[in-house]
C-alpha cells in the first residue's frame, strides 16, 4: 500500500532548506521501524529535491509544491520513493542536463544556488521525467530501495508515437556534414507545420553572446536575410532568451532594431513567432515562423512551437557542437602541419612564401607580406593571390599603396581600381617576435564576402606562427652571414700564381648544396683549409689541413694555423722546425687546443722545369703523385698529428721531385671518406684511382675531376667539408 505527502512552498530564498526539511522528516517518519531501508536514500533525496526546489522557485519564479509517496513492490512492500516538484509556469525551459564542467565556475562564485540542474537527477535517480500541463510543470523521480523488487507501478506510461505530420526529417546528429541540409529539412517541415509562408533556423555564436547566424530558411528567397543577426526583442514583452515570442504586426510600431526583424518586414511578412532553441537552461538558437497576414500567432502558438523546438534542441545542439568540435580539431591539425612546415626551412624569403600559400586560399582571397630583413631594412612587400592572373596588378597596387595599419579599412586600401581586388573585408596583422616589428601581413576576402570568426581567430594564431619561424630564420640568416665571413677569413683571398707551377684548389663547405639551411650553427665554420703563400724569392709554401671538429674552436685552431705557418716559414726556419713550433703552439692553447692533421710543403721551380719539395705530412691522409706516365704514387710518409705530443715529436723532411708533366693532389677526409651505395668508403685507393685519370689535365682541371668523382660516388650533398689542392710542374715558357 503506497503512502503519500505534499506541501506547498513560496517564493522566498528559504524555499529550498524548507523543501529539505519536509522531505527529511516524511521519508524519517516512514522509516522509523527501519525495516525498509529509507535511510540509504535519505541523502539523495534531499540533494535532488533541493535543485528541483531551487529551479522552480529561482528559475520559473513560481511557487513549488512537492509531493514525497512511498510506492510498493510485486509483493506490496515498499520497494521506492517518488518525489514530485512542479511550478506554475510549464513554459519556462529547464536548466538541465549541465554537467559539472559547465557549472562549476557559476557555483564558485556563488552565482548559481542549484549548481548542477538535472544533471544529478539523470545521475542518481533511478527513474526521472517531466510531465507538462496547462498550468503546471512537473519533474519528478524516483529512488529504488535496497532489495525493492519493482512492480506494475513502476513501469513508465507509454510515449504516444508522433503523428505523421509532426515527424521530423530523419538524420544521425553526429552526421556533421548534413547538418546545414538537415536543418533545411526541419525550417521547411516547421512551416508545413503551422502552414505559414516562412520559416528560419538561427544558432548561437559561441564567441559573440547575442548574435545568431542563419543556418536554414524555408520559403524565402535566398540572400534576402543577414547571414548574421542579434536576437529579436519583444518589446519589453517577452524575454526572447528563454521564452517564445509573437509579434501580431511587424508592419506596426515595436522593435525593429534587430536585422532579422526588419529583413522579414521588408519582405513583407506581418506576423512572427519565435521560439529558442534552448539546451541546459543556455540558449542554443532560434526557430521563427513568419506570415504575410498580421495576427497569425497566439500564445498557444507560441508554446507549440516552442514544444517543436523542444523536440529538436538537444539533437541539433550536438551536432553543432561536434560540428564545432570538428572545426577546432581541423584547426589544430592546419597550425600543427603549417607550424611542422614553417619549422622545416631556416631559410627567410622561403618560410615567409610558404607562409603566403597557407594563407592563401584557405583563410584568404590574397595576402600581402610586408617585411624586414636581420638587419632591419624594409623589403618589396610579397604578395599571393588565388588567381594567378591576378599577381602582377596585386603586387602593383600592392607597391604603390604601402604597408597597412592594423585596423586599416578595406575600402580605402589598396590603392587600386580594379574592383575585384577591392577586399571585402581586410585584416591586418603584425609580425613581431621578442618585442621586435619583424612586418606586418595584409589579408583580404573576395569582394562582398567577410570573414568568418573562426577563420580569423586560425589567421592570428597562424601570423603569431610564421613570427616566431620567421624570426628564428632572421636570427639564423645573421648567424650564417657571420660565420660565412669567419670562413672567408681563415682562406687566403686568392691564389698567387707561382712560376714553373700550375695550382689550383678547391673549396667545399658542408651542405653547401642545399642542407646548409638546416645546420646548426656550429657546423657553418668548417676546420678544413688551404694556403699557398711566398715564403722568399723562388720559394712558396703550400699547406692543406683539417682541424678536429667544427665551430668557432675549430675555427681558432685554423686562423692559428694559417697564420703561424706564414711567420714562422718566413723566419728562415726549415720545414721541419716550423711544424715543431707549431706544434708546441696548438698545445700551448691548452684545452681549447684541437688536434690538427696537416701536410706542409716548401715548393722551388728547378730551371729544368721541375718541382722540388721539402714535404711533411703530419698524420694528414698522405698527398698522391700522379707522374706524367699515369702511375700514381704516395708522396711521403705518415708522421704525428698535431696538437697531441708535448716536447719534439721528430718531424722529418720527405724530398720529392715533380718532373714536367707530374702533379701533386692533396685532399682533406671529406674527400676520402665519402661514402656510397652500402655504406662503402672511397678511401685512399679509390682518391688514386680517380686521380690516375687525369693525367692529361691541367691543376684546374684535376680539381674538378676529383670533386665531381667525389660527389658522384655518394648520394645527397658532401656530409663533411672537402678542400683539394692540385700543384702541377709546368715549365716556364
Amino acid at each position: 500500500m503506497s503512502q503519500s505527502r505534499a506541501a506547498q512552498f513560496a517564493v522566498v530564498p528559504e524555499a529550498a532548506n524548507r523543501a529539505r526539511h519536509f522531505v527529511r522528516e516524511t521519508l524519517t517518519e516512514w522509516g522509523k521501524s527501519g525495516e525498509f531501508g529509507l535511510e540509504s536514500v535519505l541523502d539523495d533525496a534531499l540533494l535532488l529535491t533541493s535543485e528541483l526546489v531551487t529551479n522552480a522557485v529561482v528559475h520559473a519564479g513560481t511557487a513549488a509544491s512537492v509531493q514525497c509517496e512511498l510506492r510498493p513492490g510485486a509483493d506490496g512492500v515498499p520497494a521506492g520513493i517518488r518525489v514530485e516538484v512542479a511550478d506554475r509556469h510549464p513554459s519556462k525551459p529547464l536548466p538541465a542536463l549541465a554537467g559539472p564542467e559547465t557549472t562549476r565556475a557559476t557555483v564558485e562564485k556563488g552565482e548559481s544556488e542549484h549548481g548542477y540542474g538535472l544533471y544529478l537527477i539523470s545521475y542518481l535517480a533511478d527513474a526521472w521525467g517531466v510531465q507538462y500541463s496547462r498550468g503546471a510543470k512537473q519533474v519528478w523521480f524516483e529512488l529504488r530501495l535496497p532489495g525493492g523488487d519493482p512492480g506494475p507501478a513502476d513501469a513508465l506510461p507509454p510515449v504516444p508515437a508522433a503523428q505523421a505530420a509532426d515527424d521530423l526529417p530523419p538524420w544521425d546528429p553526429h552526421s556533421i556534414e548534413e547538418l546545414d541540409e538537415h536543418l533545411r529539412g526541419v525550417a521547411e517541415h516547421i512551416r508545413n507545420l503551422f502552414e505559414m509562408d516562412s520559416a528560419v533556423i538561427l544558432l548561437a555564436e559561441d564567441d559573440a553572446p547575442g548574435t545568431l547566424r542563419l543556418r536554414a530558411a524555408a520559403g524565402v528567397r535566398a540572400g534576402s536575410l543577414p547571414p548574421v543577426t542579434q536576437s529579436p526583442s519583444a518589446a519589453s514583452r517577452i524575454d526572447l532568451s528563454a521564452f517564445p515570442a509573437v509579434y501580431p504586426d511587424l508592419a506596426g510600431p515595436g522593435d525593429h532594431s534587430s536585422a532579422l526583424v526588419a529583413a522579414l518586414a521588408e519582405l513583407g511578412l506581418r506576423s512572427l513567432a519565435t521560439a529558442p532553441l534552448a539546451v541546459g537552461g543556455r540558449t542554443t538558437g532560434l526557430i521563427a515562423v513568419a506570415d504575410h497576414a498580421p495576427g497569425r500567432f497566439g500564445d498557444p502558438d507560441a508554446l507549440r512551437l516552442a514544444a517543436e523546438a523542444e523536440r529538436i534542441a538537444l539533437t541539433v545542439e550536438t551536432a553543432r557542437l561536434a560540428e564545432a568540435g570538428q572545426s577546432r580539431r581541423a584547426a589544430l591539425s592546419f597550425l600543427a602541419e603549417a607550424g611542422e612546415l614553417l619549422a622545416g626551412s631556416l631559410d627567410p624569403e622561403r618560410t615567409l612564401a610558404l607562409a603566403a600559400q597557407l594563407l592563401v586560399p584557405s583563410l584568404a582571397r590574397w595576402c600581402a607580406i610586408y617585411r624586414r630583413d636581420e638587419t632591419g631594412r624594409e623589403k618589396p612587400a610579397l604578395v599571393w593571390h588565388a588567381d594567378e592572373e591576378m599577381y602582377d596588378a596585386l603586387a602593383e597596387a600592392v607597391r604603390a599603396s604601402g604597408e597597412p595599419e592594423p585596423g586599416t579599412d578595406g575600402g580605402l586600401w589598396p590603392a587600386t581600381a580594379a574592383d575585384a581586388l577591392r577586399p571585402g573585408e581586410l585584416l591586418v596583422l603584425p609580425l613581431e617576435a621578442r618585442g621586435r616589428p619583424l612586418g606586418t601581413i595584409a589579408l583580404a576576402t573576395q569582394p562582398g564576402a567577410s570573414f568568418a570568426r573562426d577563420a580569423a581567430d586560425l589567421a592570428w594564431d597562424l601570423a603569431r606562427r610564421i613570427s616566431v619561424t620567421y624570426d628564428a630564420a632572421l636570427s639564423y640568416a645573421e648567424l650564417r652571414r657571420t660565420a660565412n665571413l669567419l670562413q672567408a677569413s681563415l682562406l687566403p683571398p686568392e691564389i698567387p700564381r707561382v712560376a714553373g707551377a700550375d695550382i689550383a684548389v678547391f673549396y667545399h663547405p658542408a651542405g653547401q648544396d642545399g642542407a646548409s639551411a638546416d645546420r646548426a650553427y656550429d657546423t657553418m665554420v668548417g676546420g678544413d683549409f688551404y694556403d699557398v703563400f711566398e715564403i722568399r724569392q723562388g720559394c712558396w709554401g703550400l699547406a692543406i689541413g683539417d682541424v678536429c671538429g667544427t665551430g668557432p674552436q675549430a675555427a681558432a685552431v685554423t686562423g692559428l694555423a694559417r697564420h703561424a705557418l706564414r711567420l714562422l716559414a718566413r723566419e728562415g726556419l726549415r720545414p721541419s722546425t716550423v711544424i715543431h713550433r707549431l706544434n708546441q703552439a696548438i698545445l700551448d692553447e691548452g684545452e681549447r687546443g684541437r688536434f690538427l692533421t696537416l701536410v706542409y710543403a716548401e715548393a722551388e721551380p728547378q730551371p729544368d722545369g721541375s718541382l722540388s719539395l721539402a714535404l711533411i705530412c703530419a698524420g694528414h691522409p698522405p698527398p698522391l703523385i700522379l707522374r706524367a706516365g699515369g702511375v700514381v704514387e704516395i708522396s711521403a710518409s705518415s708522421q704525428p698529428l698535431l696538437g697531441v705530443i708535448d716536447g719534439d715529436p721528430g718531424f722529418h723532411i720527405d724530398t720529392v721531385v715533380l718532373r714536367p708533366g707530374d702533379a701533386l693532389l692533396g685532399y682533406t677526409d671529406g674527400a676520402s671518406e665519402r661514402r656510397g651505395a652500402g655504406r662503402v668508403m672511397l678511401g685512399d685507393e679509390g682518391m688514386a684511382r680517380m686521380l690516375a685519370d687525369c693525367k692529361a689535365l691541367s691543376a684546374a682541371g684535376i680539381t674538378a675531376r676529383i670533386q665531381r668523382g667525389v660527389e658522384q660516388f655518394g648520394e645527397g650533398p658532401l656530409s663533411d667539408d672537402m678542400a683539394l689542392l692540385a700543384l702541377k710542374a709546368a715549365p716556364i715558357r
